[in-house]
């Protein structure tokens, strides 16, 4: 019994932790009210930026050093793109994403996120997590945040996009999937599962899947093993600086079939 209680807390504990956008956390920001999906195949415009208002730790981890774009304004958008306005049909999408401690490989699943997929491409390629630092590890669910603006695990593209939901999500290792700040609320923040206690997170399945990692999940475990305490309530910033230093989006035609000989 106590077990399964213990259980419990933590689905609810995880749900919590990646709900940094709610008006009801810390330092938290109003919701975009505008629309959700994007309006036609037309490029979002821009409507202004966002300052970085949050400094990570002063020591940058792996030996390395703050990127250039680390103080530059991040952009805000007056609705998020359509994925028909992004994504090209027979064409997969691999993110790239050069951290202070290497380099993680997202294999992009557009068929089953197209929304949030087309939305992170958009950014990717709009320089938006370009100089951001992972503002947040959490060793209870094995995750490593990202995506915040401002730095403090707020903020957002300017806009919402829709839940991608099919009830039966599993956070395994390498899963890359959206935070949130209840349904319909995501915008830039993601999360990469590290280890097994992704697996936290089943029980309550809100949180879009976009991708998985292709290679360099090593990486993203060392990001996640930046903690002040490893006793499996650490709830924070790394203890290290762990920089974005750029997201490049690569694309793949996918093969067709070869006609038989007269067909």
């Amino acid at each position: 019994m106590g077990g399964a209680i213990a259980g419990v807390l933590l689905i609810l504990l995880g749900i919590g932790l990646l709900s940094r956008n709610d008006e009801a956390a810390p330092g938290a920001t109003p919701l975009p009210t505008v629309s959700a999906t994007g309006g036609g195949s037309s490029e979002p415009t821009r409507t202004g930026t966002v300052e970085p208002t949050e400094e990570p730790a002063e020591t940058v981890a792996c030996g390395g050093e703050v990127p250039a774009a680390a103080d530059k304004p991040k952009p805000q958008f007056d609705r998020a793109p359509a994925p028909e306005g992004v994504l090209d049909k027979g064409t997969t999408y691999t993110a790239v994403l050069e951290t202070s401690c290497g380099t993680i490989t997202i294999e992009l699943d557009h068929k089953a996120a197209p929304d949030t997929v087309a939305s992170f491409v958009f950014l990717a390629e709009q320089g938006y997590f370009d100089g951001q630092f992972f503002h947040r590890v959490v060793d209870s669910i094995d995750v490593v945040q990202g995506g915040s603006p401002t730095g403090a695990g707020d903020g957002g593209p300017g806009y919402v996009i829709p839940d991608e939901l099919s009830g039966t999500e599993h956070y395994t290792p390498g899963t890359i999937a959206m935070a949130n700040a209840g349904a319909n609320t995501g915008g830039s923040q993601f999360f990469v599962v590290t280890g097994p206690e992704g697996a936290n997170l089943d029980g309550a399945p809100n949180y879009t899947i976009f991708g998985s990692v292709a290679d360099g999940l090593d990486i993203a475990k060392r990001i996640n093993g930046l903690m002040a305490t490893d006793d499996g309530t650490y709830d924070g910033a790394p203890t290290e600086a762990v920089y974005i230093e750029s997201v490049s989006i690569e694309r793949s035609k996918t093969s067709s079939p070869v006609p038989s000989p007269g067909g």
